[in-house]
């Protein structure tokens, strides 16, 4: 929701920003005149939402790139300045900006632009000093960089002039223009309207993650799996591996699949059908420092592929997991092309190396049935039990009935299924058993009191409406709130809506500004395009993708 409330001082009185006690939203704070500095200093909240418009022409600083080619995501695109982007009432995120305090030197206060549409910050390219470069985003640096910091100064009664650490430069209108698509440079400091930005902040909304997005970009021979659908994650607290985190994966390419060009040859096939990392701590999203876990005893002669494809069947794709002791969990569905056949679950016996030993178990009522697949989600509750989620399609991929099953902490073999009334020896479809439904696909995990569901649109027939829903609940029973939509996909291959699917929430992958993590891949397809192209497949469409979303946003 836009406010109508501007960066400025009326008068010599400090205006409040609206906000409440959370990191995610905004704080009550004055913009602050630091006398120390040479002009007088904009202090922001260190964390808050606007839109960027320029005084000269009243249009908003955003990303440039066609957003059919996914360009919108790249680093080194351009900023420019275009009217108002609106869809279904809502400000594009490429039209929006967190805007983040970093670090002060000498008094005055600096802060990273990051866009909501691609997670990336804004930066003078490579720093340079050269009057009219056009400015772009790019990834945030590992390192706090001088190119990616801004000083905010106000200037007159009602604006704000932004100021690059690097080189002093300010961001600029070029021109002045009062054009669409003009450029957004950096040139010197002065005083006139081009120079001259209006804040507007907007109630914090969901960004994608572009550090989790990177991290899942995996593009070295030795990495193992490097592109893969699917991404659950188990955090450890067991002996040596407490912090590490796991992340389960379906289908995957390994890393010696890579060409030269980081693509995949068409005339290639995925290496193996799932496979695990091992993050070393939940705070640690450098790739390289994440291996893929091996076993000894592959039926395939895959070590990499952690859960075995059984008889006859063609797929083994484990889902959620959860850690007991020195031992994970972990649910897995089995099945011939696309039709379920069965389930299990996997006993993994931790290791502090990357080679973990693995059985496989079928729990009377889980497994022997696949009617309801719980692949949906596992939760350790506090009251000695597992919760694991399962669902049931219904017309025809659209809609989807949830279930819950659980089993004691002491004896995962022993699982009972909730009825609508009470727990019963075997699982029961249909609309009185179910907990509430769901969309195409769907997740569910537990955090803050609350167990939230994380439902979206069936991704595979290119329908325009592509939106992710939270609800949550008191109960692993439900009921379960009104759905909430907090995101739209746009993500395209080759200019058509790409396919996706299997979202995930991940309560461990805590960033300290009260934001939930929740991940969806790609499926290397598209309707109306071949996914092939020039003879190579891109693995960007291959890997999961990251949003957060305010806890504010889904009463959390």
């Amino acid at each position: 929701m836009k406010k109508s409330l501007f960066l400025c001082l009326i008068a010599g009185i400090p205006l409040f920003l609206p906000g409440n006690e959370n990191s995610d939203s905004f704080q009550s704070a004055p913009l602050v005149e630091n006398t120390a500095s040479a002009q007088t200093a904009v202090q922001l909240p260190d964390y808050g939402m606007y839109t960027l418009s320029c005084v000269t022409g009243g249009k908003f600083m955003e990303v440039t790139g066609n957003l059919l080619y996914n360009e919108k995501f790249n680093d080194q695109r351009k900023i420019g300045q275009n009217a108002a982007s609106i869809t279904t009432g809502e400000t594009d995120g490429w039209q929006q900006w967190y805007v983040i305090y970093k670090l002060t030197v000498g008094d005055v206060r600096y802060y990273h632009i990051r866009n909501v549409f691609s997670g990336k910050v804004l930066e003078v390219p490579k720093g340079t000093t050269v009057v009219g470069t056009q400015l772009q985003q790019a990834s945030e640096s590992s390192t706090v960089a001088d190119k990616q910091l801004w000083r905010l100064e106000r200037i007159d009664t009602c604006c704000t002039r932004i100021i690059n650490k690097s080189n002093g430069l300010a961001i600029t209108n070029a021109d002045a223009s009062t054009h669409n698509g003009k450029a957004i440079v950096q040139e010197i400091a002065g005083t006139g309207d081009k120079q001259k930005w209006v804040f507007t902040p907007q109630t914090a909304d969901t960004y994608r993650d572009d550090q989790i997005v990177r991290f899942f970009n995996r593009n070295q021979k030795s990495q193992g799996a490097v592109a893969f659908d699917e991404g659950t994650s188990i955090p450890l607290t067991w002996g040596a591996n407490k912090g590490k985190v796991l992340w389960v994966t379906q289908d995957a390419w390994d890393g010696s699949s890579l060409q030269a060009n980081g693509k995949f040859d068409c005339n290639h096939f995925f290496s193996y059908g799932n496979s695990i990392l091992i993050q070393p701590s939940a705070t640690n999203w450098d790739n390289t420092a994440t291996p893929s876990m091996t076993i000894n005893n592959s039926a395939q002669g895959r070590p990499k592929q952690i859960c075995n494809i059984q008889p006859n069947n063609t797929f083994a794709w484990p889902g959620p997991g959860v850690e007991i002791d020195n031992l994970v969990y972990l649910q897995c569905s089995e099945g011939r092309g696309l039709d379920p056949t069965n389930q299990s679950l996997y006993i993994l016996t931790q290791s502090t190396g990357n080679q973990w030993s693995v059985i496989r178990t079928t729990p009377a009522g889980m497994s022997g049935q696949a009617a309801i697949n719980y692949a949906n989600g596992m939760v350790k509750a506090t009251d000695g039990y597992i919760y694991s989620f399962g669902s049931h399609y219904t017309g025809f991929g659209y809609s989807s009935n949830l279930y819950v099953a659980r089993f004691p902490l002491s004896n995962p073999q022993s699982w009972t299924f909730w009825n609508g009334t009470t727990w019963d020896s075997k699982p029961v479809t249909g609309t009185t058993s179910r907990i509430t439904d769901g969309l195409g696909s769907s997740y569910v995990a537990y955090l803050n009191g609350k167990y939230i569901l994380v439902t979206m649109d069936q991704g595979f027939n290119c329908d325009s409406s592509r939106a992710i829903y939270i609800a949550t609940a008191n109960s692993p029973t439900g009921p379960f709130t009104a759905r909430k939509k907090v995101y739209s996909i746009k993500e395209y291959l080759y200019g058509k809506y790409a396919r996706y699917y299997t979202p995930a929430i991940h309560p461990q992958a805590v960033n300290g500004r009260n934001e939930l993590l929740v991940t969806y891949c790609l499926n290397y397809s598209a309707c109306g395009v071949k996914e092939c192209l020039n003879g190579f497949l891109d693995p960007y469409f291959y890997r999961v993708k990251g949003i957060r979303i305010p806890y504010s946003k889904i009463g959390l």
